[in-house]
This record gives C-alpha cells, sequence and structure tokens, in this order.
C-alpha cells in the first residue's frame, strides 16, 4: 500500500492518450483543488485520476448491439474516458464533472478532439453533480463510473438512477463501474443485474505512466433489468475483492 502512495506522491508522466490524440488528461490535480460549496461531496471526493484506454476499450467492445446509445461519464474529470468513446459510434457523449477547474480543461480537450475529428460525436461538457445525471430521454444509455467517488454518493447515484430510468422496457442501460469499489451497492440493488466482470492488464506503455503502482484494474458491468436484456457474459458473477478500502480493488479470476 505504502509503495502505491508513494508513486502517487510523484509527478505524473504524460500519458500516451494525450500524445495520440493532442490534449491534457496527465497533470495531477490533488484532492484539496476540487473542493466544491457541497460539503458531503467534498468528503466523498476521491480526487482526479484517469482510467487506462485500454481497459475502457475492452469494457465498450464487450456490450451487445445498442440502439442510439449515448455514452455518459461520471465524475469525467479532464475527459480522458470521454476522447475514447469518441472511438466509437455513440449518438452523444457526455462527460459530467462537478469541478469548474476540470471542466474547463475538458472543454479544451473537447474542442481539439473535434477540431481534429470532426467526423466523431462531439464530447459534449457538462458541469452538475454525477451523482444525480439527467438521462436522455431516448435511445440506450451507457453510464461510466472510474471510482471518482466514495459509498454514499454511489448509493445516491444508484438511487437516482432507479427513479429516473423507471420502467422503460425497450431500451438498455448499462452501467460500467472501473475499478469498482462499491460494487456491493449495486449488487444489492435488485433493479440491476451483472453483465460482465473482468480483470485486465494495462497495456505496457500505460503501465509506465500509471501514478500507482498497479499494473491492472478491474471492471464489472451491470445492466438495468428489462426485457431488452442482453445475456450475461461468462464470468459476470466473479467476486470482487477489497485490497485498498474505498480505492482499490480487483475481480478475483
Amino acid at each position: 500500500m505504502w509503495t502505491r502512495i508513494a508513486r502517487a506522491l510523484r509527478p505524473w508522466p504524460k500519458h500516451p492518450l494525450d500524445k495520440l490524440y493532442g490534449i491534457e488528461t496527465s497533470s495531477k490535480v490533488r484532492r484539496f483543488q476540487l473542493m466544491t460549496g457541497d460539503a458531503e461531496t467534498n468528503k466523498a471526493n476521491n480526487g482526479y485520476g484517469g482510467s487506462q484506454p485500454s481497459i475502457v476499450r475492452k469494457a465498450l467492445e464487450s456490450l451487445p448491439p445498442l440502439r442510439e446509445a449515448s455514452f455518459i461519464d461520471l465524475g469525467a474529470g479532464k475527459g480522458r474516458v470521454s476522447a475514447v468513446a469518441t472511438e466509437y459510434p455513440f449518438a452523444r457523449n457526455i462527460g459530467v464533472e462537478l469541478s469548474a477547474t476540470l471542466c474547463k480543461v475538458m472543454t479544451r480537450n473537447s474542442e481539439r478532439m473535434s477540431r481534429a475529428f470532426p467526423d466523431r460525436t462531439r464530447i459534449e461538457v457538462v458541469e452538475g453533480d454525477a451523482s444525480r445525471p439527467a438521462l436522455p430521454p431516448s435511445g440506450d444509455v451507457v453510464l461510466f463510473l472510474c471510482n471518482s467517488f466514495r459509498g454514499p454518493l454511489v448509493a445516491r447515484l444508484v438511487k437516482h438512477i432507479g427513479e429516473a430510468w423507471g420502467d422503460r422496457p425497450d431500451r438498455k442501460l448499462f452501467f460500467v463501474y472501473y475499478n469498482p469499489v462499491h460494487a456491493h451497492l449495486l449488487d444489492a440493488d435488485p433493479g440491476f443485474v451483472r453483465y460482465a466482470a473482468e480483470w485486465c492488464k494495462f497495456l505496457p506503455e500505460e503501465a509506465a505512466t500509471t501514478p500507482f503502482a498497479n499494473d491492472y484494474d478491474s471492471v464489472v458491468i451491470w445492466q438495468r433489468r428489462s426485457k431488452a436484456m442482453a445475456e450475461p457474459r461468462p464470468g459476470a458473477e466473479r467476486e470482487v475483492v477489497f485490497d485498498f478500502p474505498d480505492f482499490g480493488c480487483f475481480v478475483k479470476i
């Protein structure tokens, strides 16, 4: 654990995705720099840390065919995951982030991506509460969360989704949870059903830039219970083991 903490305190190297797309998602932003006017949010804030694109791609490519789907990154930070999502044919690509500081960076990154790739879906930057996102009125939805906040806000998010989504028998909603340290909250909700659970190694060039000592991460995907549900993938019920409270876990394979 102390090795991971010591490495996180060093300057973070430039990520390969930033070099590929000419964006900035690598530099460190400490937790105290992301304080807002909401005491509960401040307490549950885990700070900024980017997901590894190769794992995001594996998760998105494991999903079944979707219809006019919207991608929503919750606690989007600087927009690294949103940038990866531009590689896929989502009808909308939305990054929800409460920090005005990070929203400014994500907006610059969105503009750079749009200039470089005008045929891709533009990243929409929403400055707001990622635990209470607005859900699109039509089409399927893919929600993405990378351990951006702690248990109380994850619980609030799960409750909000249930209330906001309601009964949509002909639409699909998937919840992709990267580093799912509060997986038990979704497992305990009868409205969610496991779709997939994977342990994934980083690409070597990604492992060289991670702020922590790990060279892997885990992803669990749930789908909202409905008549439109897809068949779960093999291993969907794998156990999630917690090795660093609030910050780290892995899918046992």
